[in-house]
């Protein structure tokens, strides 16, 4: 039993239980911060995850062929989307739900500032700053998304940074006729990767994977020239329900950011 000299009366305890819950309502209302709650269980996967050094430091390159590392992006929340510029099935639809994202971002300035969107190639070879250039303005031809960035670089790099996010690849043979929808020249090969979305925060740590092809947005989200690149399978794409939406990855945004979008 405790001596008296260490006992505290209860009034005086539910006196400062009182003083405490309202001094963290105050403090709360006084920044004005509205608590975002986490992606629900079952949407997407949740992690921990400190990204490495060497992954964080590869060196990169954007559509303009400017050097960059992921390590640039300290500070802000970056989404990454593992993808092609020559894919005929998913990619499409990846990269237009994803930007359907980036722009709902982009209309909260506070939120903007602090959130990069990432296309980053799985085929280095065939992904070159020429081509994700000429992508890009496929999809952004008002220039109207600056927190939108494609990185392609030396295979090596690239597959290592992809190695260690689990994502899977694989060369393969092109199964029938297609051409380059920019260059016009037959393609020799094809990939087969994975869909997925990676989340990681301000202090660059991986923390949320949304998995899986989305749900293509409504409308014409896929550009014309992209679109009759689709293959049949493609065209079907664009009709299913996909594994996550682009509001879920808003979601997963405004929850790494701690604030409402």
């Amino acid at each position: 039993m405790p001596s008296e000299s260490r006992r505290v009366p209860v009034v005086l305890i539910a006196i400062l239980a009182l003083a405490g819950l309202l001094t963290a309502c105050g403090s709360g209302g006084s920044t004005g911060s509205t608590a975002v709650p986490a992606p629900a269980r079952g949407i997407g996967t949740r992690v921990e995850q400190t990204v490495p050094t060497a992954v964080l430091q590869a060196p990169l390159k954007d559509s303009t062929g400017a050097v960059r590392h992921l390590s640039d992006f300290a500070g802000k929340v970056v989404v990454i989307s593992d993808s092609m510029t020559l894919c005929q099935e998913t990619c499409p639809i990846d990269t237009a739900t994803m930007l359907q994202a980036a722009r709902q971002v982009d209309a909260h300035p506070a939120a903007a500032k602090d959130t990069v969107f990432i296309t980053l190639t799985v085929d280095p070879k065939r992904d070159t700053p020429a081509q994700l250039a000429a992508y890009r303005k496929q999809y952004d031809r008002d220039s109207s998304l600056p927190n939108w960035m494609l990185l392609t670089g030396a295979p090596a790099d690239v597959h290592a940074i992809w190695k260690y996010f689990g994502v899977f690849w694989k060369q393969v043979p092109q199964d029938e006729k297609v051409d380059n929808w920019r260059t016009g020249k037959p393609l020799t090969y094809d990939i087969q990767h994975s869909d997925e979305l990676f989340f990681l925060d301000q202090h660059q740590r991986e923390r949320y994977i949304l998995d899986g092809m989305p749900s293509a947005p409504s409308g014409s989200s896929v550009p014309a020239k992209i679109m009759k690149f689709l293959s049949d399978e493609g065209r079907k794409n664009l009709r299913k329900r996909g594994d996550w939406t682009s509001g879920q990855a808003v979601n997963g945004v405004a929850w790494l950011l701690g604030q409402r979008i």
